[in-house]
């Protein structure tokens, strides 16, 4: 007996996406179900190339397909396309999917590095990934991503573009590109909206699914002018654990509410810091004590002998208060770590340069859940055939 498609879709129906609480066949995520002598091949087309849950699924589809009788193979491909929001797309972004924010409160909490790291982190998923960089008065971007020098000219006469820079699989923009080291951007508003407008409209960005937007800090000019100019799909907040760093996060969370963006989550950076060492002849056992700023801490050898702490350097859980007060997810939180400083001031971003890390890891979780926010966004603007 020769297995069927309906067969093949009836048990991949078995599989539940968990964001958007519907089985893949009713979604839509099959977009080829081929049996033959024994043979099967499958092709699911997810939301995100960024999806967490990508490998559970493969495997899970796999295991399904195999238990049907007669099955000699089974192949199982999983791609991935990212849908825009419903509706026409604005001139200004017509080929991007998708535009966010990269927000604080205020300043120094290390929003740069978590917007290039996010960057990166989708690129290497396969997704097709810019990062505009909107803080005129502080441009990291270009020494974080390791790029200098003015950007490319294309277009024609009529229509004259720049072209981005790219490295590391992200296509960048930045006033940094434009001006010389030295010299400050000494700009008004109406400068900063007109900056802002042709970066989106005179930039060749070509076919993007997320374009991240690095913003200066605080609730200014640049915020309000992103919001008029394109439709945001939402944006992420960036905090350390301290009181005065959550205090201004509220201030910034009742400004994107008063221009109708959503909250994609918050990150919490700066999060500790871990001190770990080996006591070399000790035991495992033994008690090992630590002074940490007027307080003492003892901790216990393992088996290798050593020690591990973190350091709650400004405090700890802000970001968790804000997201249970607000209703929005708490996406993760990043330790302090040198390796994070110096990959971001050679120009590799830790999820480049120390791809095995733990550091990478949390970063690549956090872009994993920013575009699951991102997907259910977009899927829930369009309709699903029950």
């Amino acid at each position: 007996m020769s297995i069927t498609k309906d067969q093949i879709l009836a048990e991949l129906s078995k599989i539940q996406d968990p964001d958007l609480h519907k089985d893949i066949v009713t979604l839509g995520f099959i977009t080829k179900a081929e049996p033959g002598n024994g043979d099967i091949d499958v092709v699911i087309n997810l939301t995100t190339p960024a999806c967490p849950v990508k490998d559970q699924m493969r495997t899970q589809a796999e295991d399904l397909l195999r238990a049907l009788p007669d099955v000699k193979s089974v192949k199982v491909e999983m791609t991935a396309e990212v849908k825009g929001p419903a509706g026409p797309a604005p001139d200004l972004t017509k080929s991007i999917r998708h535009v966010f924010a990269v927000s604080s409160g205020k300043g120094g909490v290390g929003k740069s590095t978590v917007a290039v790291n996010l960057a990166c982190a989708l690129a290497k998923t396969g997704a097709r990934v810019g990062l505009l960089d909107c803080d005129v008065y502080g441009p990291d971007i270009p020494m974080m991503m390791g790029l200098h020098g003015e950007p490319e000219r294309g277009g024609d006469a009529s229509n004259p573009k720049l072209i981005p820079k790219e490295r590391h699989g992200v296509k960048t923009m930045s006033i940094g590109y434009l001006l010389p080291d030295d010299k400050p951007a000494v700009w008004r508003g109406p400068m900063i909206h007109k900056l802002i407008e042709q970066f989106l409209g005179d930039v060749e960005w070509g076919e993007l699914d997320y374009l991240l937007v690095d913003m200066p800090p605080g609730t200014g000019d640049a915020q309000l002018s992103l919001a008029q100019l394109v439709p945001l799909t939402g944006t992420v907040l960036v905090t350390t654990p301290q009181a005065v760093s959550t205090y201004d996060v509220n201030k910034a969370i009742a400004m994107f509410a008063q221009v109708n963006v959503d909250i994609l989550g918050i990150v919490e950076n700066m999060s500790g810091y871990v001190i770990e060492g080996m006591v070399e002849g000790g035991q495992p056992g033994q008690k090992v004590r630590l002074h940490m700023g007027g307080r003492e801490e003892t901790l216990e050898l393992d088996l290798e002998c050593r020690f591990r702490t973190v350091a709650q350097i400004f405090g700890t859980g802000g970001a968790k208060l804000l997201s249970e007060r607000y209703g929005f997810p708490l996406l993760g939180t990043i330790p302090l770590s040198p390796v994070v400083r110096v990959g971001g001031d050679a120009g590799d971003p830790v999820v480049i340069a120390a791809p095995d890390s733990m550091l990478a890891r949390l970063f690549s979780e956090i872009a994993g859940k920013v575009a699951q926010r991102i997907a259910v966004k977009a899927f829930s603007s369009l309709p699903v055939l029950d």
